[in-house]
């Protein structure tokens, strides 16, 4: 698992960003405005390391946090310009990145890393 991380860092690295914060980026991009918390649920993450994650998006310019017109207490979250312009790229990379790992596996044996993947992400 390690190596296909590092794998995903070094591609990622072009676009200045980890491929935990692409998760995040490709969250909202498919929810653009999404609540903070309905974010960190739906992406399995407690709300002090997607904080985190979105500060350091927020530096870059990618994405910006804003009150929840609706709910005070609540934080929206919106892709600004520089994400929007290399969001599609981004995510055809990824998905060129699973490509490759895919074809390292027979079919029967990608089908089986899946179930293992799922598993642990359940645990």
């Amino acid at each position: 698992m390690r190596r296909v991380h590092r794998y995903y860092e070094s591609s990622f690295s072009q676009y200045g960003i980890t491929p935990a914060q692409f998760y995040v980026l490709s969250a909202v991009w498919e929810n653009d405005g999404l609540k903070f918390k309905d974010l960190a649920k739906s992406l399995d993450m407690d709300g002090s390391t997607l904080t985190s994650i979105l500060d350091r998006l927020e530096r870059q310019d990618m994405l910006e946090r804003r009150d929840d017109p609706n709910d005070k207490r609540s934080l929206l979250v919106f892709l600004k310009e520089k994400a929007k312009l290399s969001i599609v790229e981004i995510t055809c990379l990824a998905e060129k990145l699973n490509q490759e790992i895919k074809e390292r596996f027979s079919d029967e044996d990608f089908a089986t890393f899946e179930k293992v993947l799922e598993k642990l992400s359940q645990d």
